[in-house]
């Protein structure tokens, strides 16, 4: 298998555990494929609860981070211990569907020059009931590449529709490094500045059909439900104006947020 799964967790209570171990589960229960690597990247108060749970079938590699806990952070470190060719992040409250890894294999063989696969994404509710599918406007408006070919993602596309996800994408390794990782500074649309970044230069980015990947997004608590619930219309227009601009910039920055308390203090 050479694809690495990395689970970034910022904190620690039994829900999250109990999240976790479905998890894992998904990743354990793959059909027609090897167990991939597993990091499990955490804070070491973190780690020290982790470390004492034990998963039938997979022994992860635990990781602990000392600096920050942001998840750009985390993963940007995880990928330095990734010794695969590619790499997928798995959030601790999501799952994989039980052919991910078998597909998502087959596709990294066949398509050798595309940088990073979005996974076809179902979110749903903490009661697992579904409420829509992300990365799938890729096939369902026909968006098409450069190349002229279905699946592909280009800039014109991203523009249009800015809610596209890389949780559980398959991301090629170097090409992650040599675009600079994610960036911290950025907040709630980092995932769209990456991939802005990544079609600025050039990376090919490829929506893999029927490649199944469950997403929880409304758990109480969690980063984007409480962005949701606490950010007004004004300072998330903010975040995807700030994406937008700073994807012509290779390293992370500084963020003016003078600007936003401007934009907080007009409405």
């Amino acid at each position: 298998m050479n694809i690495s799964v990395i689970i970034p967790i910022h904190e620690y209570n039994e829900v999250i555990q109990e999240y976790l171990n479905k998890a894992i589960e998904s990743i354990d229960k793959q059909e027609d494929s090897d167990l991939p690597n597993v990091i499990i990247v955490s804070p070491p108060d973190v780690e020290n609860e982790l470390i004492k749970k034990q998963y039938s079938g997979i022994t992860p590699t635990y990781l602990t981070n000392e600096g920050a806990i942001d998840y750009q952070s985390q993963v940007n470190l995880a990928v330095e211990s990734v010794t695969t060719d590619y790499f997928s992040v798995l959030e601790f409250d999501d799952e994989y569907s039980t052919t991910y890894l078998r597909n998502a294999d087959k596709y990294t063989k066949s398509y050798p020059e595309v940088d990073i696969f979005l996974t076809m994404m179902i979110e749903v509710n903490e009661k697992n009931e579904g409420i829509k599918l992300t990365n799938e406007t890729v096939w369902a408006q026909q968006f098409v590449g450069e190349n002229g070919e279905m699946g592909y993602l280009n800039a014109n596309a991203l523009k249009q529709y800015t809610d596209f996800k890389l949780s559980g994408a398959v991301i090629k390794k170097t090409e992650f490094k040599n675009l600079g990782g994610y960036k911290p500074s950025i907040k709630l649309t980092f995932m769209y500045e990456f991939l802005l970044r990544a079609l600025n230069n050039a990376s090919k980015i490829f929506s893999m059909p029927k490649i199944g990947y469950k997403h929880l997004a409304t758990r109480e608590g969690s980063l984007f439900d409480n962005y949701l619930k606490n950010m007004p219309i004004d300072e998330r227009k903010f975040w995807f104006e700030t994406a937008t601009k700073e994807s012509n910039f290779m390293n992370d920055r500084p963020i003016d947020l003078s600007k936003l308390q401007k934009i907080v203090v007009k409405e």
